[in-house]
């Protein structure tokens, strides 16, 4: 899809400006309605603070329900992110009712990020049947080389 592709690239150029300005890790979030993003996140704290709840997705999830004024509730929203959602960030997504995930890279692309659980969206795709819309994949080449350009920043 055009559009997915168009913000994907958007959220790839925010991640590369946030690792050189706030060195910050390349997991970066967008919450989008109709084509419009609402709120953008990246895992800043995460470096600056060792606080692994605050994760991309997180961030943009908590700026968009206070933009909103929604509660916690984002039906008809779609998350983006430079890569899959951990379980974490996947499970806050679900429970804030967003149902759309748009992804560049994945866990099976870099699995020494997701080492730590076994369980991923295609196995809640495959349990849940026809309750979240997955569109993997969209500039992958592009987000395989932001995650390389920061190992090789970042040593890992």
């Amino acid at each position: 899809m055009f559009e997915d592709e168009q913000i994907i690239r958007e959220l790839i150029m925010y991640s590369y400006e946030k690792m050189e300005n706030n060195h910050a890790y390349p997991f970066c979030a967008f919450i989008v309605k109709d084509s419009v993003i609402i709120s953008k996140g990246f895992n800043d704290r995460i470096n600056s603070y060792g606080d692994k709840t605050t994760h991309g997705e997180m961030e943009a999830m908590k700026k968009a329900c206070i933009e909103l004024h929604s509660g916690i509730i984002l039906k008809g929203y779609s998350l983006y992110s430079t890569c899959e959602p951990c379980l974490a960030c996947f499970d806050s997504a679900l429970w804030s009712q967003i149902n759309r995930f748009v992804f560049s890279v994945s866990h099976n692309d870099f699995p020494e990020y997701f080492n730590d659980h076994p369980y991923s969206i295609k196995d809640y795709q495959n349990d849940n049947p026809n309750e979240i819309m997955v569109v993997r994949d969209v500039l992958h080449e592009e987000g395989i080389r932001l995650f390389k350009t920061a190992k090789d920043k970042y040593g890992w």
